[in-house]
């Protein structure tokens, strides 16, 4: 085994170990009740429309592998309805293993970063907030080799670059993992290139930094401010400060294996 084998099984343990435990997820659920609007709201909405057109477009009939199943309540309840030929999670965790599999979803205990499928074996790749707890070349390779050519990996990442949101994220340390890093500019395009072609929307800069404040006020998440915020946001979209937005949704598009 080599020293990056090593390294690799050492931080999938802990990410094990954090999930296992649940402290982790349900701090991340009490942070997320408090700061409503910063995570829901219009411009979340437009984000999942996204998503939910790409997904409506590409699972039925497919081949479909979830990374970071957890414990298989969003894949039975959003993806099983999209009628894949098959659809197969895999997480590290093997307490969410155990209860996906209670709910009938075909999952497995799995390290996304060795993967043991075949190469080609699925159409469809997906996964929500997953990437950024892993090596992400070495997670996107194993994603590129098990899809077939013609094939997509639609993920939902949380990004980097915003100095009000690293701030945030320090200051809530017990709502995530040790090692995991939200995604960069250099890695959206280094995928890009990996695979040969991307789509890409951008969510939350205003509606964030906003939506934080809102959820202390006695207003729906809906609020006017809130609308106005998606407008600016939008616009944020078409510049370079795109990179600031508080998370990705990204569809990946395999092209002809590298060489």
């Amino acid at each position: 085994m080599t020293e990056t084998d090593t390294t690799r099984e050492a931080r999938a343990e802990r990410e094990r170990a954090s999930y296992n435990e649940g402290k982790m997820l349900a701090a991340s659920s009490a942070l997320h009740r408090r700061f409503e609007h910063a995570f829901e709201g219009p411009n979340t909405e437009y984000g999942e429309a996204f998503w939910n057109d790409n997904l409506s477009r590409l699972a039925p009939a497919s081949d479909m592998l979830e990374i970071g199943c957890g414990d298989g309540w969003y894949s039975t309840v959003n993806y099983r309805k999209l009628q894949p030929r098959r659809l197969v999670g895999i997480d590290v965790s093997d307490a969410m293993v155990a209860a996906a599999t209670a709910r009938g979803l075909d999952a497995r205990v799995m390290d996304a970063q060795q993967l043991s499928f075949a190469d080609a074996s699925f159409d469809l790749v997906v996964g929500r907030a997953i990437l950024h707890h892993l090596e992400f070349e070495p997670a996107m390779k194993e994603v590129h080799r098990v899809l077939r050519p013609g094939g997509s990996a639609v993920f939902m990442e949380p990004l980097r670059d915003n100095p009000a949101w690293k701030l945030f994220r320090a200051l809530t340390p017990a709502a995530r993992t040790t090692d995991e890093l939200p995604l960069s500019r250099q890695q959206l395009l280094w995928g890009e290139r990996l695979f040969g072609g991307a789509d890409y929307r951008y969510i939350g800069l205003a509606s964030a930094l906003v939506g934080a404040l809102t959820s202390f006020l006695p207003v729906s998440r809906n609020n006017p401010a809130a609308r106005l915020c998606h407008l600016v946001d939008r616009g944020i979209e078409r510049t370079p400060l795109r990179y600031w937005m508080r998370y990705v949704i990204v569809v990946w598009r395999k092209g002809a294996l590298p060489g």
